[in-house]
């Protein structure tokens, strides 16, 4: 497996546009096709003194997500695969479970538009915290083929790319950052 990630360079604070950049590309590429696709962000690492503001404005953008019928106006994500699919996703978020905390996303209590939620193989936007993500590894080594992802902190750019890298070689790697050092140090050292 290789688990996409993406990274908030320390440089950015909530008040920059880069900062609305991240978040709306963090959300998106979970929700597209349910998070059911190669490139989707499984991994999200971020500045450790950024984490409360990143939880929040991620919380708030992927409360407005609904879930259900695609045919029914506003709804933004629709069903997995299948009730196979379902399972497996629950199961392998039962695994994450073991070494990190859901922070956002409500696995039996969302609201699901046009559908019904218990014949439907439908799941809500879940993000993980991983409070040690060098220690507990789990996060680097599962992948879950669904609108799944792992918020985690770091203190210095090095770190960073060395989480980057624990992602097994992933497809996609992108950092967010309004500093040139840092865009190529981390493109560089990452690949």
């Amino acid at each position: 497996d290789s688990l996409n990630c993406c990274g908030l360079g320390e440089d950015v604070t909530s008040d920059m546009p880069e900062f609305d950049i991240f978040i709306k590309e963090v959300a998106r590429e979970m929700t597209t096709k349910a998070g059911q696709k190669c490139t989707a962000i499984r991994r999200i690492i971020v500045p450790e003194n950024k984490v409360e503001d990143v939880q929040i404005a991620l919380g708030k953008r992927l409360s407005k997500t609904l879930v259900g019928d695609p045919s029914v106006d506003g709804v933004r994500m629709g069903a997995l695969a299948g009730m196979g699919q379902k399972e497996e996703v629950l199961a392998k978020i039962a695994d994450l479970k073991r070494s990190q905390e859901i922070v956002i996303g409500d696995l039996e209590h969302f609201e699901v538009l046009g559908a019904d939620k218990d014949k439907g193989a439908f799941v809500p936007p879940v993000v993980f915290f991983n409070d040690a993500p060098f220690e507990k590894q789990d996060v680097h080594h599962i992948e879950i083929f669904g609108p799944v992802s792992t918020m985690m902190p770091y203190k210095t750019l090095d770190e960073a790319i060395r989480l980057s890298m624990m992602g097994k070689g992933s497809l996609v790697s992108s950092v967010i950052t309004a500093d040139r050092a840092i865009a190529r140090q981390y493109t560089l050292d990452a690949a």
